[in-house]
């Protein structure tokens, strides 16, 4: 059993460093501490969300040191340490926090947000025959590019932000973003919109999101499942805003000049909000390692990784088809931009709602059942969608519960990996959602191209992918508790 060294206490380890915790001295294991839902009634920084208490903790040698290795000498000499830095010590659980939320919430709204817009601009594109000769296959890799690359610099942004810094890297990830909208209103062939509302929308948008996205839940403990629902729910908010208003433009203004508007703002929102974001983890030496993939060495993250690329592959195919799918019903192509408004309204208060949820009954629990739930709509109600009121019943049916992996993707991440290496890790994380992504849309649109326009199959593409995806973290459920009825 591993013994209590008060203050002043004679008995100590030489080989061992202390880690001074309120008024208590333990040993620090960084393996211990970022271990599986690992607890401790007082918490040290390396810890992960959940608690061991110290009965549970046993005596090891293989303990690693959370400080420097001369700092066991100054315990041997003083018999105490200095205390943690206030900013690693204890989450503020609220105060400047909410500011950071605010900062991120904003950068999701207008970047992300816009790429809920896209299934009107693709509705568009093939109505008006802007690019003549294209088919809805050719016209949805835009979105597919659009969106996956936004995951395509996500490996690369942990040293970015250690080589020139957080802000630095979503003010010219915002500029990138909204110059690439700009640019798409005067494309006039396919492989300008592939470059402008492709790629460059996508590279600006990643690097301003996930630089950001984490950084929100630093600030946050008790609150840590709130505090990630509001963030995320920017982007469902600004697509239920964004996608009407989108179309308004593109009616009223025609969509170059909706494109040309949209991309101004995002740089003048971002650049405005940017005093928000701040770390509170420090981003660690500057330099390193590029690409640091010594983090596929660790079980969960590789299980977190594959989860989020197999629920990415169907995620956003409801929201880029659904316009298309109520056109060739007969309705009037308004309909599409209202029904992605709905989706993205219900998904943006979902997100904060299973965020307090998930702080009541455990993230791990709710992600598995939102996003398994996900899966189970397009079943259930988009294959017998065959009325408008039926194709509202799903898309709130599925905004709900898609609204989950958004917000507690990251939070389930924190709690298996540990904040300080989720923080190093988590642009690497996030990359694995590119190949979803880049193929789900363009896949989804070719099975309905092959089907004669029947949607049938695509709509089971859909609804596979999430449920394949919660059933990964099945496992890391059961081995962290095998009771069903407990929180996790």
């Amino acid at each position: 059993m591993l013994p209590h060294l008060y203050k002043g206490s004679k008995q100590d380890d030489s080989e061992l460093p202390l880690v001074k915790l309120q008024e208590r001295y333990i040993f620090c294991s960084n393996s211990l501490a970022n271990s599986h839902y690992n607890t401790l009634t007082h918490r040290c920084p390396h810890q992960s969300r959940s608690a061991l208490y110290h009965k549970n903790i046993r005596h090891e040698r293989s303990y690693l040191a959370f400080t420097n290795k001369d700092t066991s000498t100054d315990v041997e000499k003083t018999g105490s340490l200095d205390p943690l830095p206030p900013t690693l010590s204890k989450c503020p659980d609220g105060g400047f926090g909410w500011l950071v939320v605010f900062g991120a919430f904003m950068i999701q709204f207008c970047c992300w947000g816009f790429n809920f817009s896209w299934g009107v601009y693709q509705q568009f594109y093939l109505q008006e025959n802007i690019f003549p000769g294209a088919t809805l296959s050719q016209v949805s890799w835009s979105g597919g590019i659009g969106t996956a690359s936004v995951f395509l610099t996500c490996p690369f942004q942990s040293s970015m932000v250690r080589r020139f810094g957080l802000r630095p890297v979503i003010a010219v990830g915002a500029l990138i973003c909204g110059c690439g909208m700009i640019l798409a209103s005067f494309a006039t062939t396919l492989w300008h919109l592939y470059l402008t509302q492709g790629v460059l929308y996508g590279v600006g948008a990643g690097m301003a999101l996930f630089t950001s996205v984490a950084v929100p839940v630093q600030w946050f403990d008790k609150k840590r499942g709130l505090a990630a629902g509001i963030t995320v729910a920017g982007s469902g908010l600004g697509g239920a805003c964004l996608a009407p208003l989108n179309r308004l433009m593109i009616t009223q203004l025609g969509h170059r000049w909706a494109l040309r508007i949209m991309g101004i703002s995002v740089i003048v929102i971002v650049l405005a909000v940017l005093f928000c974001v701040r770390t509170r983890i420090p981003l660690g030496r500057r330099g390193g390692a590029i690409l640091d993939v010594s983090h596929f060495k660790d079980r969960n993250f590789l299980t977190i990784y594959f989860m989020g690329t197999f629920v990415t592959f169907g995620y956003l195919v409801p929201v880029f088809l659904l316009p298309k799918f109520v056109t060739d019903m007969g309705m009037d192509p308004s309909v599409g931009a209202t029904l992605v408004g709905i989706f993205s309204g219900v998904n943006a208060v979902s997100r904060i709602g299973l965020g307090l949820v998930a702080d009541k009954l455990g993230p791990l629990n709710i992600l598995i059942l939102s996003t398994m739930f996900t899966g189970l709509s397009c079943f259930i109600f988009w294959l017998n969608a065959k009325s408008l009121t039926m194709t509202i019943i799903f898309v709130i049916i599925y905004g709900i519960n898609a609204g989950g992996f958004n917000s507690l993707f990251p939070v389930v991440a924190a709690d298996l990996m540990g904040l300080e290496k989720l923080a190093a890790a988590v642009g690497l994380l996030y990359s694995g959602n590119l190949f979803g992504n880049l193929f789900g849309i363009p896949i989804a649109s070719a099975i309905v191209a092959a089907s004669d326009g029947s949607y049938t199959w695509a709509i089971v593409f859909a609804g596979i992918a999430p449920i394949i995806g919660a059933a990964l973290l099945l496992p890391i459920r059961r081995g962290i508790n095998p009771r069903i009825f407990v929180k996790v």
